[in-house]
């Protein structure tokens, strides 16, 4: 299990590696869904990396490495410099992390599901509530094959390292 620290120096970011801290969130929607806070000021970004910003987190903001179009490679670019980890389709996240995947709808915006304890998958839409269901109302067992509407384009999987309490991921995301 592994925790990135991000420590200023100078201006200049260093990354610390600390062990034993890093582990996959149940379903557990309640803290997102207050209707409050929480739930809108935190989009799809904050609940994949199960990390409370209350600044609706873009792709590689934190780490000044903005997405510059909506498209799989950009997006999911800004994401690894923010410090997640590519991840093939069927790779397990090393350390507890949690696996998370990332789609598009070309051109307009994009979207992010994270995989909960249970092995089956859940997301929250911009400032609505986090659910376990597809645009079907089918529980999502896999990102790939659930109803995304049109998110058509699947970009793939990353690993970012939670916490098993909501909202306290250890992700460096803004």
């Amino acid at each position: 299990m592994l925790k990135r620290l991000f420590l200023s120096f100078s201006g200049l970011l260093a990354v610390m590696i600390v062990a034993g801290c890093c582990s996959i969130p149940p379903y557990s929607p309640g803290y997102w869904n207050d209707s409050g806070t929480v739930q809108h000021s935190n989009n799809c970004y904050n609940y994949g990396n199960n990390k409370r910003t209350d600044t609706f987190a873009q792709p590689g903001r934190a780490a000044g490495s903005m997405y510059t179009s909506m498209a799989c490679t950009n997006v999911f670019n800004a994401a690894v410099a923010d410090g997640l980890e590519p991840l093939p389709a069927t790779g397990k996240c090393k350390d507890s992390q949690d696996k998370v995947a990332l789609v598009v709808w070309p051109g307009h915006d994009f979207h992010w599901y994270r995989q909960d304890s249970s092995q089956k998958w859940s997301h929250k839409p911009g400032q609505t509530r986090a659910t376990n269901l597809d645009n079907s109302g089918h529980q999502i067992t896999n990102p790939e094959t659930a109803d995304r509407g049109p998110y058509t384009a699947f970009c793939g999987y990353l690993c970012s390292c939670s916490d098993k309490k909501q909202g306290q991921g250890h992700e460096h995301i803004n």
